[in-house]
């Protein structure tokens, strides 16, 4: 009995993504390259942050808040 797989990958506040399958094969596959992908939004992200604060970072406190 086949069964519907969704599987949510949240990167950041603003990034998220959603693959669904009908197997583990066919999520494998879909996941395929994702290591690119994390690369490339690793990149944008580091050279946003450099050109909003090009001074470097603060010490500023953070506090996460998880959405459910």
């Amino acid at each position: 009995m086949p069964a519907n797989i969704i599987l949510t990958i949240r990167l950041g506040p603003l990034i998220s993504f959603r693959i669904q399958g009908n197997s583990c094969l066919e999520l494998l596959e879909a996941m395929q390259g994702f290591d690119r992908l994390n690369e490339r939004i690793d990149e944008m992200c580091s050279d946003l942050g450099e050109r909003m604060y090009p001074e470097g970072p603060r010490d500023v406190e953070w506090s996460e808040e998880v959405e459910e």
